[in-house]
């Protein structure tokens, strides 16, 4: 996932702010440096993570997950549990590239990760695409120009596999029972 789209607009836009932000007056970038960014700087930022969080539903949308999924997912999430490890959960405004980076900063987690040959963007990506999906075929939203087109193979694997997939359901939840 290094060569992400989203990692090359993010990258543009802060050079961008960087090169505005040399071009201002001294005056103008203390009195921003103590009030923090201006209403049109905010709302830029927000349509920047709003767009790059769109474009992250796509991708995951259209991931494949591996058909051994269940077989590799069950007994990681498990060994990540009774090692008591928290992976970085997704935020509303939290792109998968930092979800990501978050992943790949926790030395005990990768060391699990490693142990069972998969990449801190295959962990994320295969969860992320496993709960979207199951979320969609248990209960499947009003289709707008929005909802995402999920990978048919991915919605047969998890219909065809209900009981590993409400296994996996109920281990990601007891994960989360240690933030409670």
């Amino acid at each position: 996932m290094i060569s992400f789209p989203l990692r090359g607009m993010l990258v543009a836009s802060a050079c961008a702010l960087g090169f505005f932000h040399l071009l201002r007056p001294a005056h103008a970038q203390q009195v921003e440096e103590h009030h923090g960014p201006t209403a049109e700087q905010r709302a830029e930022i927000q349509r920047a993570v709003h767009e790059a969080i769109q474009q992250d539903i796509r991708k995951v949308a259209q991931y494949k997950l591996p058909k051994d999924f269940f077989a590799r997912m069950l007994p990681l999430i498990r060994q990540i549990r009774r090692a008591n490890i928290i992976p970085p959960t997704q935020t509303t405004n939290m792109t998968l590239a930092t979800t990501i980076r978050r992943t790949q900063a926790m030395p005990q987690l990768q060391a699990i990760l490693q142990q069972h040959g998969m990449s801190a963007e295959d962990f994320v990506m295969s969860l992320t695409t496993f709960e979207m999906t199951n979320t969609m075929v248990q209960a499947p939203p009003k289709k707008t120009k929005d909802t995402p087109k999920l990978d048919k193979d991915n919605v047969r694997l998890i219909q065809s596999h209900q009981a590993l997939a409400q296994a996996l359901v109920h281990d990601m939840d007891s994960e989360s029972e240690h933030l409670q």
